[in-house]
Formats: C-alpha cells, structure tokens, sequence
C-alpha cells in the first residue's frame, strides 16, 4: 500500500508541475505602458515622445473647457477612440501598437484642425518620434527633427 501512495504522490507532483509550466504566460504579453494624453483648447500633449511596438493605455484628461476625446487610427486600429470627455474629466484607451504610422487626435467636429492632432512613427524594435501639427500641436516644432528624413 505504501508505494501505491508514493506513486500517486509522484503522479500528482508530476502533474501539477507540468500544468504549472504549460500556464506560464511570457512577461511581455502582459506588460501595458501608460501614456498621459493631456487635452486642452485645442492642443494634445503627450506624456512619452518615442515609441515601441506594444501595448499602451492613453490616459486622455481633459484639461480644457469644452468637450474633448480622444482617436487612435493607424495599422491594425481603425478608429479606436474614448467616449466623450467633460471638462475635468478622464477616459483611458487601450492600444496595440505595430510598426508604422499612427495618427492621434480628438475626434469632435474642427477639433482636429484647430491642433489637436499628434502623429507618431512607431518602431518595432528602436524607438520612435512623435510630432504634431497645427499652432497648438503637443509637441510642435522643437520636437521635430529639422531634416524629415532624420528620425529621433
């Protein structure tokens, strides 16, 4: 009787060690960055200037006094984009981000015309830049590279 116990220890060990190793999940599947989008009348700035390919979280605090959101279109994200945002008020947005171009912007009506609109170039290995466009851009001209064909 006694090995039939140790044997069904054994097995038991076993098993749950093998059901231990096949959950373990890689740490960078799970690792999301947080990036602070501060709105305002009528400019977006950004918490991080260079990115990677990964997850992200856009926390978008509206800082102005009108009405703001935020949008997120680029490869693989078609429109992504957060529920209105009062005045005062919060909203997060959660991304993959691939290689390639993204546009970030507020989606209410002129909004994006009147500066409030942040591109960024993303990388799948290095790092990337960000830079905006119109008068009120986050990260206007001092953040752009002089040279268009420089990147960070």
């Amino acid at each position: 009787m006694p090995a039939i116990r140790n044997a069904a220890a054994v097995s038991l060990i076993a098993l749950a060690a093998a059901g231990g190793a096949t959950m373990a999940a890689p740490a960078s599947a799970s690792t999301v960055t947080t990036v602070k989008a501060v709105e305002t009348d009528f400019h977006i700035a950004l918490s991080k200037k260079s990115f990677t390919a990964g997850r992200y979280t856009f926390v978008a605090q509206n800082k102005g006094r009108t009405t703001h959101a935020l949008m997120i279109t680029g490869p693989g994200i078609k429109m992504a984009m957060t529920k209105d945002i009062a005045p005062g008020q919060s909203a997060k947005l959660t991304v993959t981000l691939k290689k390639g171009a993204y546009d970030i912007d507020c989606p209410v009506p002129g909004h994006k015309a009147l500066g409030m609109n942040v591109n960024l170039s993303v990388r799948g290995g290095g790092t990337s830049t960000s830079s905006g466009s119109g008068s009120g851009a986050a990260l206007g001209a001092a953040a752009r590279p002089s040279d268009p064909d420089r990147v960070g």
